[in-house]
């Protein structure tokens, strides 16, 4: 009897189960982990591809291709995020305020652009800095409380679909009376 061919015969140490356990078991739990994520209470997973929305989800688990997309975690209740606004008013004061904006994300749909938390404080430092640009010292605190009203609709208008910010109020007014004017 002739001995068997190198090619058919069968692992005689039996150690290929060790291969699958110990490098391709693994490597499959880790890229599982990797590509789907479970939605937390209190929040919305949205799955971002090149800057756009690609599918998000209240609840369940949200699959993800790895490299290609990402996940991004936003809050569904109202949060509230802090804006310090310098600007200079029509008079030449500097002034700094500190304001309170209230963000709430109802829906997003797919294809909406990923608009960063970032982006939202700038976008509402911008129209609180543009406020203050256009008053004079002396009118500011007065002024800056009826403005209060039209602002989250100027804020709202300039983010995605499905957010919107329900209040932005001023805190806390300081202006430079005194020297450094050039």
């Amino acid at each position: 009897m002739p001995p068997p061919d190198e090619n058919t015969t069968v692992d005689p140490t039996g150690a290929a189960w060790v291969v699958w356990l110990v490098i391709i078991g693994p490597g499959l739990l880790v890229a599982t982990f990797a590509c789907v994520r479970r939605v937390g209470p209190g929040e919305m997973v949205l799955v971002v591809r090149q800057g756009l929305v690609v599918r998000s989800r209240r609840f369940g688990f949200v699959p993800r291709a790895p490299v290609l997309e990402s996940f991004e975690s936003v809050p569904t209740g109202a949060r509230v995020l802090p804006l310090v606004v310098r600007a200079r008013t029509s008079d030449g004061v500097d002034v700094i305020a500190l304001a309170d904006l209230t963000l709430e994300v109802h829906e997003v749909e797919s294809g909406t652009p990923w608009v960063p938390t970032t982006t939202v404080v700038r976008v509402a430092e911008e129209t609180v800095g543009s406020a203050v640009q256009q008053l004079e010292v002396r009118t500011l605190v007065d002024e800056l409380e009826s403005l209060e009203e039209r602002w989250p609709a100027q804020v709202t208008r300039r983010l995605p679909c499905g957010t919107e910010a329900t209040a932005l109020a001023v805190t806390e007014v300081e202006a430079r009376l005194t020297g450094g004017a050039a």
